[in-house]
């Protein structure tokens, strides 16, 4: 049976990578105040799925740059736990989200192992820290209809991104990268499936 999947957050990127991760493992990403982040980018590339830290791992979220440099990735969660983050282009926009969370996962790079156990999944841009003055901005998600536009409108929070309260256990993520549904239409997907 199809997952029933339900849009609840989004992250602006200027192109820089983001990172799936325990709550608990928040303080231990400098990303910014350390240069974790500038010591991460010559490891970039799309074999790199995540990172040890502080003990535990975080997933890499690795923007494709040929969906696009910037922009919104789509955060939504499915009815069996599963999580997915999606990097689309389009003139149709709804429908290419859409697209990409009903695509079968069969041809899917498969990635590393993201713990949770405290059960709280926080996406945050790389660049920055996991807290402090540096410090990504944090919201709760928030459930709400799938957008029809990939525009930034004016007031839009491109500072913020997601905080999923999961059930405590494993994620494996797996990547799709750029896929082509037409000339003027692509997407990328990530998506990030319940082990335990």
């Amino acid at each position: 049976m199809p997952r029933s999947w339900t849009h609840v957050g989004r992250c602006w990127t200027n192109g820089e990578p983001f990172l799936a991760l325990d709550g608990e493992l928040l303080p231990a990403w400098r990303g910014m105040s350390e240069q974790a982040y500038e010591a991460l980018v010559p490891q970039l590339g799309y074999q790199l799925t995540g990172i040890p830290l502080d003990g535990g791992s975080a997933a890499l979220v690795l923007t494709d740059p040929e969906v696009g440099d910037e922009g919104w990735l789509e955060v939504f969660r499915a009815d069996d736990g599963s999580v997915a983050v999606v990097q689309a282009v389009a003139e149709d926009y709804r429908t290419a989200l859409d697209t990409a969370l009903a695509f079968p996962a069969t041809g899917d790079q498969v990635g590393d192992v993201v713990a949770v156990p405290s059960g709280r999944l926080a996406f945050i841009s790389a660049a920055l820290d996991g807290t402090g003055e540096d410090g990504a901005f944090l919201l709760p998600e928030s459930p709400g209809p799938t957008p029809h536009s990939a525009a930034l409108e004016r007031g839009a929070a491109t500072d913020a991104s997601p905080l999923l309260v999961v059930a405590p256990g494993t994620f494996r993520l797996s990547v799709l990268w750029r896929t082509e549904l037409h000339e003027e239409a692509a997407f990328a997907r990530w998506l990030f499936t319940r082990e335990a």
